[in-house]
């Protein structure tokens, strides 16, 4: 019996050392490496303009002004809300799920008739499996160039050159699929307007001039 409360004794004490290394020192250990060596990333990516935070970075926005870029569609919630994650949980050959997605095809086309109907790139009219993503394809942005072009006057050249110089390319040239952070763009398009056409800048980035 003695023996066998040893043994107890040194099991119970060897949990309360394990969790204190693997539950708050390894927790804590990485939460300080991500303050000093990523701050940015650890503080989640927070976006700020004249010192008001605006969004995360990895996070989409609700983007559906023709007047700038639009991103993904989003399930979660009533779009991009981060407390209801997810997709639309619809098989493709649901019925529902079809209509849907002819709604946003339609939209897509109506808003950018330069765009041929079988040439709408898929992911601008289909949501991500999070609800929650900020990347469109380079096609997706380029697409939507001639449309922001004619709204707001800023020239097809600048534009291009604004998505060109926007695109995320894979990491270490290996993983992911290059593509543009819609969050991003529309804040240096944000700038272009601020610069070419202060009026419509106002009237669409309200609160943030």
């Amino acid at each position: 019996m003695f023996i066998v409360g040893k043994e107890l004794v040194k099991m119970i004490k060897l949990t309360i050392l394990l969790y204190i290394i693997c539950s708050l020192g390894y927790t804590f250990l990485i939460w300080g490496i991500g303050k000093i060596a990523f701050p940015f990333q650890a503080g989640g990516s927070i976006v700020y303009k004249n010192s008001k935070p605006i969004g995360s970075m990895f996070i989409g926005e609700k983007f559906a002004s023709p007047y700038i870029f639009n991103g993904r569609p989003s399930y979660a919630g009533n779009g991009y809300d981060g407390t209801e994650s997810g997709g639309s949980n619809y098989a493709p050959a649901n019925g529902k799920y079809i209509a849907v997605e002819k709604k946003l095809i339609d939209k897509f086309l109506i808003e950018n008739p330069a765009v041929k109907k079988g040439g709408v790139p898929v992911d601008i009219v289909t949501g991500s499996g999070s609800g929650l993503g900020p990347y469109i394809s380079i096609a997706a942005a380029l697409d939507q160039v001639q449309r922001i072009s004619l709204l707001t006057g800023i020239s097809e050249t600048m534009l291009y050159g604004l998505v060109r110089r926007n695109i995320s390319y894979r990491q270490f040239g290996i993983f992911g699929t290059p593509g543009v952070n819609t969050v991003k763009l529309n804040l240096k398009l944000s700038l272009l307007l601020k610069k070419y056409n202060y009026k419509l800048y106002k009237s669409i980035f309200k609160g943030l001039v």
